[in-house]
């Protein structure tokens, strides 16, 4: 079972849908990411596209965000999502059972952070989506967009994107994306 690590929510014990539909970010990476925003995240507004259990968008919310948005496509997921806000009384995610790709074309809001962690190998629908985050406007000016994935060579970053960061742990890589000046 997955945990929340840190923040008001901290030991908080996630659902999580059947592996065949999900890949769950492990403990150490979220560590990882959310030790390298851990300063940057109160007070802002963050987007996680493939949602899944909710691990990433509540761990946002618990060190500080103030507002979250929860993209999940698979029923089972969503469902179970939502379960985990229940039992932590998560009033400030906002759910969406949703296709991650027609969320962004249909959005008209702006975020400090989104979280991408598509399915693996799913690089196509990666590329989509980070097009439509900047056709559209969905990142803030001073915004971040942390892309998790198995495989950053196949993943075609928009002109106008550069990553700053990028971690590898195990066969995963962690890129951290901004608007490039």
């Amino acid at each position: 079972m997955l945990r929340i690590i840190s923040g008001i929510y901290r030991n908080g014990k996630l659902e999580q849908p059947d592996l065949k539909i999900t890949r769950p970010t492990t403990d150490k990476v979220r560590e990882a990411i959310f030790s390298s925003l851990h300063f940057k995240l109160p007070g802002k507004i963050a987007l996680d596209l493939f949602a899944g259990s909710g691990a990433l968008a509540i761990e946002a919310l618990s060190r500080g965000a103030i507002q979250v948005d929860a993209i999940e496509k698979h029923r089972e997921a969503y469902k179970i999502l939502n379960t985990n806000l229940n039992n932590l009384k998560i009033e400030n995610l906002q759910t969406y059972h949703n296709d991650a790709i027609q969320f962004l074309n249909n959005i008209k809001k702006q975020y400090d952070f989104i979280f991408i962690d598509a399915p693996y190998q799913e690089y196509n629908l990666v590329n989509q989506a980070l097009d439509l985050i900047i056709k559209n406007k969905l990142l803030q000016e001073e915004g971040e967009i942390i892309l998790e994935t198995d495989n950053l060579t196949k993943i075609s970053l928009p002109s106008n994107l550069i990553i700053y960061k990028e971690k590898k742990y195990g066969k995963i890589f962690v890129a951290y994306l901004v608007k490039a000046n």
